[in-house]
């Protein structure tokens, strides 16, 4: 009797300490489940750290899983690469987000939150790019004292939304550094007796009628509050092209109309060739002292010659 008794307590015992072992697998198996669900959640909320926490949690539940400690890398990498893209680290950045969807078993959210932010830098390497063109060519349009023609290539970036974005920070200061020299530049050329100013506007002390085409391109103020003068006199041609524009910011003159092999051509050059042409350069606007420049170079004549 006593035998069976002793069976009886010892499966008793068994019964006990094998159902506590399976409530408390159970129990540890549904924590992971909910840190995982947690880890999944945050990843949602763009909370990278919780979902990090959770994703050790999870690990404390189940050592070595692979899907938790697969994830849990995915959300440390992809946080990298954040940080890299929010210093402007475009390249570096790209590299790392690319490895994020390379790991076996990860968040398909995170997958396609890379594949987003590769695309995104990708755009925003190629308008660093184009940006960069125009900042160029507006440095060299202030440095050849053209200051109306550089604000009218820094206004085309200052309309653009995109440029308004923080990745362009740097790009946004130059510019504005370019646009500040051009103010100081065009204050100066309107001051009583200067030279410029009367280079700029060699049609001024003309009949009324000149006027009137010279007022179509009068001085006012830009979108950024910042003055500009009177922008380089336009011919009856441009004027018509002009006023048939539907933009805003933009004269016909292009970036070629202005170069010659290359280089802008100077405002000391106009005025060289104007001084060359006498009187007879009252009739010509701006853009005309270019052309003919770039004609005569052409031909290897005399600007005298070229503007007959």
């Amino acid at each position: 009797m006593r035998k069976w008794t002793w069976v009886i307590v010892t499966f008793i015992v068994i019964l006990m300490v094998g159902g506590y072992a399976f409530s408390r697998h159970q129990s540890i198996e549904k924590q992971y489940h909910v840190d995982m669900e947690n880890a999944a959640a945050a990843i949602n909320d763009e909370n990278y750290s919780a979902a990090e926490t959770y994703f050790q949690a999870a690990l404390t539940r189940r050592n070595n899983d692979s899907v938790a400690t697969h994830r849990l890398r995915q959300t440390k990498v992809f946080v990298t690469a954040m940080s890299q893209l929010e210093n402007h680290r475009f390249s570096t950045s790209k590299k790392t987000f690319a490895q994020v969807y390379k790991i076996h078993h990860g968040s398909k959210v995170l997958n396609l939150c890379a594949h987003e932010k590769i695309t995104e830098i990708g755009k925003v390497q190629k308008n660093i790019t184009k940006y960069n063109k125009v900042i160029k060519y507006a440095r060299e349009l202030n440095e050849a004292q053209e200051f109306s023609l550089s604000n009218v290539q820094l206004d085309s970036l200052f309309n653009t939304k995109e440029f308004k974005k923080g990745y362009y920070t740097s790009l946004w200061k130059t510019a504005k550094q370019i646009q500040k020299s051009n103010k100081t530049g065009l204050s100066q050329a309107v001051m009583p007796g200067s030279t410029s100013s009367s280079a700029q506007s060699p049609s001024s002390n003309n009949s009324s009628a000149d006027n009137t085409t010279t007022g179509a391109t009068s001085g006012s103020s830009n979108s950024n509050g910042v003055s500009s003068l009177p922008a380089p006199n336009l011919s009856s041609s441009e004027k018509q092209a002009a006023d048939n524009y539907s933009g805003s910011n933009e004269y016909t003159v292009t970036k070629k109309d202005t170069e010659l092999n290359g280089k802008v051509i100077t405002q000391a050059q106009i005025n060289a060739a104007r001084q060359e042409l006498g009187t007879k350069s009252n009739q010509f606007s701006d853009q005309d002292i270019r052309n003919i420049i770039k004609e005569a170079a052409q031909k290897g004549i005399s600007v005298s010659e070229a503007a007959q």
